[in-house]
């Protein structure tokens, strides 16, 4: 977790916490950052911990015994407290956690709890933990009551159907599951869980198969992978016959995902031999043959004859292995007139499996009008291109197509006409109109699509808010006035919050919306309580121009 999320978790806990007394305090650390006009309080003596074990919660007032023989002492586990240098400033066992508050120098902090080291692959080894970030105020006491481990490594299990068991040969049968550069090997018997220390956020598991039918003298091996394996889940390999509609039978690999603290989801599929195991397979897809959709579509006159008609087409094919359920088009602009002129028509955002505008109005946007339960559709956006010709500036459509079985993809139109001011430069707030204030909701997005088609050359951040004041900014080491190009001691919170820095910016022509993007921060933002925060972007490119855009937010 970031920094920002560190600023925010001690900003919430602001409102809360009171004044600490000067005796009766656990001391950790020293050095020039000691400052006694500087001093705060982590309490952890009310700390009420818990490990998810399966679908079972271990709190730390129930014995081992009484839930499941290999459930933790959670007593045992051990507790660090470290800095914003990755410095250890307290640590000891949670059951011998100080009831004391710990006095610690102003600044930012880990939380972290541990049942132990992870192993790189080892059979039945779960490590649980888990972390948060707080700040510590000048004054304040800030309080972790309570914190949720969960399994770290990846949990892999192995297992044949009884059909196909009785026709194997188990001394010739093994499974190789490799998460690299480790891997162990599963025996056809083997019944014990294999866990993996994940490498990375996403991980491919490699499976090798290697098994022979009794009475055979050659062994049949297969390969697969399974990608987007995450900590925290058990991967359940299963080895099945799999019967054809004329009657012949192959060997086939499934796998199931057990997902720890949180609700169960399968994502089963039958593999009948496939060299890979892809869960993107079967993603519905948006794709302009004619272009990429990652790069902006310049409008430019000479689409257009003498009587004013589009001479080309811009078609977006959709398609889906299961029936579509819902396909949104969400429109945003930098040019309000062009965004007024179309949600006269229809709403800024409009599901096409239910539309609320009438057919005539779909049909005259290029838009499908029976879409809900087919399998592929077409937008005509050339449609619009008349439309969209008469207002200079960028107009993002962002499509959204979910099908039956809850599979989701996403793709995003920029459409450009003229310039702005001679640059070309534009903020778009994908989705959104970026002259309004938004209410901040647990799924507001926020993703921001720059184009500087001159190149950025300076790139300035301004909070304008009712609760991120500059004196509070200031005292948990942020400022009110960033320069993402050379971020200095910001860099850290600035990246958490969600901005790129540095050579992520400098001289780029486009920072699209994943790339720039806020959206998890809103949920902290929250906590904050009521108020207005404004978050002004200002692009300058290689000839000084400016472009300006602000992102405008409500709690309430």
């Amino acid at each position: 977790m970031k920094s920002i999320f560190r600023i925010i978790i001690a900003l919430s806990a602001m409102a809360a916490v009171s004044t600490a007394c000067d005796k009766d305090k656990a001391k950790y650390g020293d050095g020039p950052d000691n400052d006694k006009d500087n001093i705060g309080y982590l309490s952890l003596g009310g700390l009420e911990a818990s490990v998810m074990i399966d679908t079972e919660n271990i709190s730390s007032g129930t014995t081992a015994s009484a839930t499941r023989a290999a459930a933790p002492d959670i007593d045992t586990f051990n507790v660090k407290v470290t800095d914003s240098a990755d410095q250890t400033v307290a640590e000891f066992l949670y059951g011998e956690r100080p009831s004391t508050p710990i006095e610690l120098p102003g600044g930012v902090y880990r939380v972290a709890m541990s049942s132990g080291t992870m192993p790189a692959v080892d059979w039945e080894t779960p490590v649980y933990g888990t972390s948060r970030d707080v700040v510590i105020t000048r004054k304040q006491i800030t309080t972790v009551d309570d914190l949720v481990c969960k399994l770290q490594n990846v949990k892999v299990t192995v297992a044949y159907s009884a059909d196909l068991i009785e026709q194997l040969d188990a001394d010739n049968t093994t499974m190789t599951v490799a998460l690299q550069p480790n891997s162990t090997t599963f025996s056809m018997g083997e019944t014990r869980a294999a866990y993996f220390t994940p490498t990375s956020a996403s991980n491919t598991l490699h499976l090798t198969l290697s098994c022979r039918y009794k009475g055979q003298s050659d062994n049949i091996n297969m390969t697969a992978e399974i990608p987007n394996v995450k900590a925290a889940q058990w991967r359940k390999i299963n080895v099945v016959i799999q019967h054809s509609s004329d009657g012949t039978a192959t060997i086939g690999i499934t796998c199931d995902t057990w997902t720890y603290d949180e609700e169960i989801v399968f994502d089963t599929a039958s593999y009948m031999c496939e060299p890979v195991i892809s869960d993107d397979d079967d993603l519905p897809t948006i794709i302009w043959q004619d272009h990429n959709l990652d790069e902006p579509f310049q409008l430019t006159d000479d689409m257009f004859d003498e009587e004013g008609t589009f001479k080309s087409t811009i078609k977006i094919d959709i398609t889906a292995k299961s029936a579509i359920k819902s396909l949104v088009v969400s429109l945003s602009s930098d040019n309000a007139r062009f965004l007024s002129e179309y949600t006269d028509m229809l709403p800024a955002n409009e599901d096409l499996c239910n539309p609320t505008a009438s057919k005539a109005i779909l049909q005259l946007l290029g838009y499908p009008i029976m879409t809900a339960g087919t399998t592929s559709t077409q937008i005509r956006f050339g449609s619009q291109a008349v439309l969209m010709h008469n207002y200079k500036g960028t107009h993002t459509y962002t499509i959204t197509v979910t099908d039956d079985n809850g599979r989701t993809s996403s793709a995003t139109l920029t459409v450009k006409v003229g310039s702005d001011g001679g640059s070309g430069a534009s903020i778009v707030w994908v989705g959104h109109d970026i002259t309004k204030r938004y209410e901040i909701t647990d799924d507001l997005q926020v993703g921001i699509r720059v184009t500087v088609p001159a190149g950025i050359k300076d790139f300035y951040v301004d909070i304008i808010s009712d609760v991120l004041t500059p004196e509070a900014l200031v005292g948990v080491g942020l400022t009110d006035h960033l320069n993402l190009i050379e971020p200095g001691e910001y860099k850290e919170a600035l990246e958490g919050l969600g901005f790129p820095t540095g050579d992520a910016v400098l001289g780029k022509t486009l920072i699209d919306e994943n790339t720039l993007n806020i959206s998890d921060f809103m949920s902290m933002l929250k906590v904050l309580g009521p108020g207005k925060t404004d978050f002004r972007l200002t692009a300058i490119d290689s000839n000084n121009q400016p472009c300006v855009g602000t992102i405008q937010l409500e709690v309430k």
